[in-house]
Formats: C-alpha cells, sequence, structure tokens
C-alpha cells in the first residue's frame, strides 16, 4: 500500500513540483506579511527541495548528487564554527542551493526532451523547467551579490526578517530571464552584467529552441499515422 501511494505520487511528481515553485513564487500573495516572511517562507521552501528531489528519485546520478547536496547544507547548518571563516558563512550555502536547482532543472528538461506523452504534464513540465532556470538565475544573482555586496542597483535595505534583498533578486532574475528589463534593478559590477546576459541568453535558448523542440515532438505525436 505503502508502495503504491509513493508511485502515485511520483507519477505526479511534476504537477506536485510546480505547486511547490508556485507557492514558493506567489505565496506572499496569498499569505501576506512578516508572518509568511519568517516563518513560512522557509517551510515552502523546504517543500520545493522535497519536490525537487522526487523529480530526481529515479534518476541515480542525479540522486546521489542532490542528496550529497543536501547533506553538505544541513552539515554547514549545524556547524558552530565555519569552515571558510574568511568568507560569508552564507556563500557556500547559497552555493549548495545553486548547485540543487541546476541539478533538478537539467533532470527536468532532459525527461522533458525524452517524453513521448501527448497530455498536459508535458506542458506543465515545460513550465516547470523555466521556472527551474528563473530559481537557477536567482541562486546566481544571490551569489554574486553576497561575493560582491552592491552588484545590483536598486536593491532594498537588508532586512533578514522579510527576505527583503531575496525577494527583489528574485523578480530581477526572472525579469531578466524573460528579457522585460525594466530598469529597476540594475547590475553594476562586471560580474553580474555577465550574469545578467547569461541570463538573459538562457531564457531566450529555451523559449526559441527548447521550448520549440518539445512542442515539436508534441505535435508530431498527436498526427494520425497516414495509412498506406
Amino acid at each position: 500500500m505503502r508502495s503504491k501511494s509513493l508511485k502515485n505520487l511520483f507519477d505526479y511528481r511534476i504537477e506536485v513540483f510546480l505547486f511547490s515553485q508556485m507557492l514558493l513564487m506567489f505565496g506572499a500573495l496569498i499569505l501576506p506579511g512578516q508572518t509568511l516572511e519568517a516563518h513560512v517562507f522557509g517551510a515552502f521552501y523546504i517543500f520545493n527541495i522535497a519536490t525537487g528531489m522526487l523529480i530526481t528519485l529515479k534518476k541515480k546520478e542525479f540522486f546521489r548528487v542532490v542528496t550529497i547536496l543536501l547533506v553538505c547544507s544541513l552539515v554547514l547548518a549545524f556547524l558552530d564554527t565555519p569552515i571558510f571563516p574568511t568568507i560569508d558563512p552564507l556563500i557556500p550555502q547559497i552555493a549548495i542551493y545553486f548547485a540543487f536547482h541546476a541539478v533538478v532543472a537539467v533532470v527536468l528538461i532532459d525527461e522533458m526532451l525524452r517524453t513521448f506523452e501527448e497530455n498536459y504534464r508535458v506542458v506543465l513540465g515545460v513550465l516547470s523547467g523555466y521556472i527551474s532556470i528563473g530559481m537557477v538565475s536567482f541562486f546566481l544573482f544571490i551569489l554574486i551579490e553576497h561575493m560582491n555586496p552592491g552588484s545590483f542597483k536598486g536593491l532594498p535595505i537588508e532586512n533578514m526578517d522579510t527576505h527583503s534583498q531575496e525577494e527583489a533578486l528574485m523578480y530581477a532574475a526572472f525579469i531578466t530571464l524573460m528579457t522585460i528589463g525594466y530598469g529597476d534593478i540594475v547590475p553594476l559590477t562586471p560580474i553580474a552584467r555577465k550574469a545578467a546576459i547569461i541570463v538573459g541568453l538562457a531564457g531566450q535558448f529555451y523559449m526559441v529552441v527548447l521550448t520549440a523542440i518539445i512542442v515539436g515532438k508534441f505535435l508530431k505525436y498527436r498526427q494520425p499515422k497516414k495509412k498506406d
């Protein structure tokens, strides 16, 4: 019975993962205020990590990688003395989360490229893959800002209780990925500008190339076979 429940959960892994992504991105609209930011935001992110691991569950080599990354994250969180005392203690954690989301994005996109399904899950998988790239971009921007404070102009004053800078950098990452560019948050340092270029190129490549390939396969398998 338990194995059947796990199988059913795995069968709906894309829907569950996409739901966790939506909670992470838009949860503040449902439960606004500092209570969400201080407590519920962490729960949403843990849920997102758990569902991300579900995406990699049957890819043993990738599942091992994300498991090792999360174990390293837990070890760093419980250490009294930082392993790297000369750098910001958050940088190793951010790098781990960046790598975690990168691995999940690769697994999800690879699965969408290999799929032969003709149902709504293909569309949801494509959307989830795009959001995954946005999350990778988000952690890239956070990593750059922590390594080189002031890399982005227009960020709010740091507030650990409300995660104001993280919220602003998530917004900046997705706006850059979609190449909208309102100009309210601007990369200033060379590394931040190069990262913005990479994120913009990734967004365009995904929309133009990967989405076209996946949609093309979807349409191909929907076409009725011609009779001889």
